[in-house]
């Protein structure tokens, strides 16, 4: 689904990422691990061209999305096929109802049936239906840290997106909460890709496929999550697996 070919990055004079080569498996869960400064965050961010914000950004490189590059056409068509859900759950202040149709709505008129189908549909592809069914025309303001940030993956899904990338999305929950976003997390990469920055690496076991080790700028290796973990290759992925860094 994501090929990255020789890929740098530039803050200024600050180079973030030198030479990612990485293919990303359709309808799958890949994980991004390593230290703190490492470039996982950034390449995630890169994908949906979020690095357009950045002042004084350089790139060198490819990165294609379903074999189209990502440079080449329109930042706001590339973002309705790659959702973002971030680190601190950010529902915008209107309803849950409204939450889940702001994206649509930017795109297309909805009907009253249509925008109602899509809103429930998507409320329970995030697990959240059932617990905000009544309560559709109140503030997402108003709801649970867990339950917002399923409110804005719900958001993130009304697109339609074929690749959902989630930057450390439980970092700022409760344990339970963070149980709920990683089963769901499981279940949305049976039918779509996702990409998940995570600094847990239980997590990265727990529902991913395929993880990447970065450090420095650098991706380390790369491979399906129970043979990195279980027999790593490279000297510098064994260490910080076995806490000799971080």
């Amino acid at each position: 689904m994501i090929s990255i070919r020789d890929f740098n990055l530039w803050y200024g004079e600050f180079q973030a990422l030198k030479g990612v080569t990485l293919d990303i498996p359709k309808n799958r869960a890949t994980a991004f691990i390593g230290p703190s400064g490492c470039g996982k965050s950034t390449l995630l961010r890169t994908f949906n061209r979020m690095c357009d914000f950045v002042p004084a950004v350089r790139t060198e490189g490819a990165i294609e999305v379903a074999g189209r590059d990502i440079f080449s056409g329109d930042a706001n068509e590339l973002r309705v096929r790659v959702g973002m859900v971030f680190q601190h759950p950010n529902p915008f202040p209107m309803s849950i109802r409204d939450n889940i149709l702001y994206g649509p709505r930017r795109m297309r008129r909805l009907g009253r049936a249509e925008a109602d189908e899509l809103a429930e549909r998507c409320l329970r592809d995030a697990g959240l239906w059932d617990e905000v069914r009544d309560k559709l025309g109140q503030s997402g303001l108003g709801l649970s840290g867990g339950q917002q940030q399923r409110l804005c993956i719900a958001r993130a899904l009304a697109t339609q997106p074929e690749v959902l990338l989630m930057d450390e999305p439980t970092s700022a929950l409760d344990p339970i909460s963070t149980a709920l976003v990683e089963e769901l997390m499981v279940q949305l990469a049976r039918e779509r890709t996702v990409v998940v920055v995570t600094h847990n690496m239980q997590q990265a076991t727990r529902v991913a496929d395929k993880t990447a080790f970065f450090y420095l700028g650098e991706l380390v290796e790369s491979g399906p999550t129970k043979q990195l973990f279980g027999n790593p290759v490279q000297q510098k992925t064994k260490d910080y697996l076995t806490g000799r860094f971080s």
